[in-house]
This record gives C-alpha cells, sequence and structure tokens, in this order.
C-alpha cells in the first residue's frame, strides 16, 4: 500500500471511529454531488450477476406478496425481481434523494408500476409491524457502524414477516457488533439476527460472481422468521 492510500486508510478508520455511522451517511446522502452522473450510471448495473443470484435466493420463499429492499439506491435489485415476479408488491428506500428520483423516472420509463420509491432512513422505518413478506439489503448493513446496527436490526426484524435476505460481508467468526475494516463493517449477520429468526442459511459469494472483497467475505443471508 503507497502512503497515500495508507494515510487515505487511516482518515477513514478514524472518523468511522470518531463519527459512526453519520460519516457513511452523508457520503452516501451526498454522493451524486461529489460523483456526477453516479445515479443515472447505476441503472444499468441491474445486469451484475449477483443480482441474479439474489434473485433466486429471494424465489426460495415464494409465495410473497410484498418485498421491501432498504438502501436499495435507483432501484436495480427492484428492477429484476420485477420481471421475475410481476404480480408482487415492491418499496424501496434509499437516504439519497437524486437515486430515488431517478430510479422513479427509469421505472415510470419501463412501465413498471408495482415499484415504489421513498427517501427514508433504515433506522427509522416507517412502516408497520410485518408489513413485508420479505425484507432485503444489498451492501448496506457494512456501513451502518456498532452506533446504529442493534437499531437498524430491530426494525428490520420488526417489518419482516415471512424472512431476511442479505446481501452483505459475512464472517461466521466475528461478533454480531462487527470489527471495523476502515471502510465498513465485517460482522456475523447469523448472531446478530438470532434472537429474531427460526433458521438460517448462507451462500458464498463466489469470484464468478462479484470480484475483489466480495469474494473473500460476501454472502446472501437468508433467515426465515
Amino acid at each position: 500500500m503507497n502512503p497515500l492510500s495508507m494515510l487515505y486508510h487511516r482518515t477513514r478508520l478514524l472518523l468511522n471511529t470518531l463519527l459512526g455511522t453519520r460519516f457513511n451517511e452523508l457520503i452516501w446522502r451526498f454522493r451524486h454531488i461529489y460523483r456526477r452522473g453516479w445515479a443515472e450510471g447505476l441503472i444499468t448495473s441491474a445486469s451484475h450477476p449477483h443480482r441474479k443470484l439474489l434473485a433466486e435466493r429471494i424465489s426460495l420463499h415464494a409465495p410473497f406478496r410484498d418485498v421491501l429492499e432498504i438502501g436499495c439506491a435507483t432501484g436495480p435489485n427492484l428492477y429484476v425481481l420485477a420481471k421475475t415476479f410481476p404480480n408482487v408488491r415492491y418499496v424501496g428506500i434509499d437516504i439519497n434523494p437524486s437515486a430515488i428520483k431517478q430510479g422513479k423516472i427509469f421505472f415510470e420509463k419501463e412501465k413498471i408500476n408495482n415499484v415504489s420509491l421513498l427517501t427514508a432512513k433504515a433506522d427509522a422505518l416507517r412502516f408497520s409491524d410485518k408489513s413485508f413478506d420479505i425484507v432485503f439489503t444489498d451492501a448496506v448493513l457494512m456501513y451502518i457502524g456498532p452506533d446504529k446496527i442493534m437499531q437498524v436490526t430491530e426494525e428490520i426484524q420488526r417489518i419482516a414477516r415471512k424472512a431476511i435476505v442479505l446481501v452483505e460481508h459475512h464472517s461466521g467468526e466475528e461478533s454480531p457488533i462487527g470489527v471495523n475494516m476502515g471502510k465498513w463493517w465485517l460482522r456475523n449477520y447469523v448472531k446478530l439476527f438470532q434472537p429474531y429468526i427460526r433458521q438460517a442459511r448462507c451462500t458464498k459469494i463466489t469470484s464468478d460472481v462479484w470480484g475483489g472483497n466480495w469474494s473473500r467475505f460476501g454472502y446472501i443471508i437468508e433467515m426465515e422468521k
């Protein structure tokens, strides 16, 4: 690692420690400002191999009537699911208003009417108890620190009726609170949700599906309530 990269990594680690989840929330909330065209470009990522795998794992929990994605960005996962299960109601939330706006434009253009996108936060879900058959995340909880992870966990289990599906960096050996990896947190999600679930199944993400750290730490974790 060169000196500049080392400085960046240490700075991220320090800010994550000092500011907690607020730091990553700010980065994501204003991502469209410092990365022009990001939200528009993200829509084209619907073809990424992991989204197909995610849809396959979610399909194992059929039948289901309604699905919520927490941290949906522009909605590429919801697009894949809506094409696969067109009679299901989908809701996606994200803290970035530009991503939500671009996602709404995209779904309207594609004439997909069973997907609703809302600007909202994972630790303050304004949905009633057991309001969705399935609640899922994709690379979201790994950016939530110990200061908020328990609150988010409780919110997810509260509104999930049937199953919780996570695409996250997961380790069976780490604590549920997590280990600070600099940009993200590595934790044991099965232990984290254990008080609320009946059983769990973990599918390893392989390098042909997603490379880099995802082939090392990435899992799809399915938990039945």
